[in-house]
């Protein structure tokens, strides 16, 4: 299929790069977006119209749905985690206990999934990878504490519902990364569809109970040219480049790259006019010398005598089972 040949072909920084733009870039559309209309929509909108503009290139792309009820499980899991418990929380976490507490505790997901993943996939993490996370983790907080966002009023109950986000996003990440591994044929477009749909539907009951939809302005053309950016940019492009890395590279190298996303949003603010502060700056710089650590040849962990996989995740056979047709 042209995706699965496609994603084989590009370099992973790139595919990962690619996804950071967007998602960096969806801080300030989502804002306007909201302008207009509930975080619930937003959130549902993504899901939902994020399958729909997915299920016509499916196969123009070569690519189909799942086809056991054992994949839809998975898609299912990966829906509730990765769409609506991480998107729901970010929007219940940034309402209740403020937009820079938010922003920290959804960026714990790297960190989750390093330890998840290490006793779940058995992907060791080295001391060196370990340093690497925390350094950009630190960055990142240097970065959103800068900005002096003041906190919500219920700043418990929004701060535990963004780290079930966090962890939701981190664990939907973490079932790509085992259908890869464990050779379990499976589509990354069409496992990518089927979890945008799942997440959708199970948003429709937080759609209609936790705003007035009726409020929005549903004639606005910025409220429309704004979701529009964030389904197709930051759900559907973001999400493909994302789930394909994930087959390739193990998610306590893939997920540090999350650390990037405030740095595209400060660097799209620098270039509209708004200069970026020296603590910004230098939380900007602390993020890369993370990512940088992360990456290094020596932070990779060698290959356990013991580990059952049957190929390396950085292997090209492993990369094409997992985005080989569901059987």
């Amino acid at each position: 299929p042209f995706m699965k040949g496609l994603g084989e072909r590009i370099p992973v920084p790139v595919l990962l790069l690619f996804t950071m733009v967007f998602w960096g870039a969806a801080f300030n559309v989502t804002e306007v977006a909201l302008h207009h209309t509930t975080p619930a929509f937003t959130a549902f909108a993504r899901g939902i119209f994020g399958f729909l503009i997915l299920l016509p290139f499916l196969p123009l792309s070569g690519s189909r749905l799942p086809r056991t009820w054992r994949l839809w499980g998975f898609a299912a899991l990966m829906g509730f985690g990765g769409t609506s418990l991480s998107l729901a929380g970010l929007a219940e976490g940034t309402a209740r206990a403020g937009p820079a507490i938010a922003a920290v505790l959804l960026n714990t997901a790297p960190l989750f999934v390093a330890v998840i993943g290490r006793f779940a996939l058995h992907e060791r993490v080295t001391a060196l990878r370990a340093a690497g996370l925390v350094i950009g983790f630190a960055g990142v907080l240097v970065i959103i504490l800068a900005g002096g966002s003041s906190s919500g009023e219920d700043v418990v109950i929004g701060g535990v519902l963004t780290l079930a986000g966090a962890l939701g996003y981190g664990c939907a990440g973490l079932l790509i990364r085992y259908l890869s591994l464990t050779g379990e044929p499976f589509d990354v477009v069409g496992m990518t569809a089927a979890q945008f749909l799942c997440g959708g539907v199970l948003l429709i009951p937080y759609l209609f109970l936790s705003g007035d939809l009726g409020g929005s302005d549903w004639g606005s053309g910025e409220l429309w040219w704004s979701i529009a950016f964030v389904v197709i940019g930051a759900q559907v492009l973001a999400y493909l480049t994302f789930n394909i890395a994930l087959t390739r590279w193990p998610g306590s190298r893939v997920y540090p790259w999350a650390f990037l996303a405030p740095v595209v949003a400060i660097l799209i603010e620098a270039v509209r006019g708004h200069l970026p502060g020296v603590l910004p700056t230098l939380g900007m710089a602390i993020v890369v010398v993370g990512l940088v650590i992360v990456n290094l040849p020596a932070a990779d962990a060698p290959a356990e005598p013991d580990d059952q996989t049957t190929t390396s995740p950085n292997t090209p056979d492993s990369a094409s089972r997992s985005t080989s047709a569901s059987a």
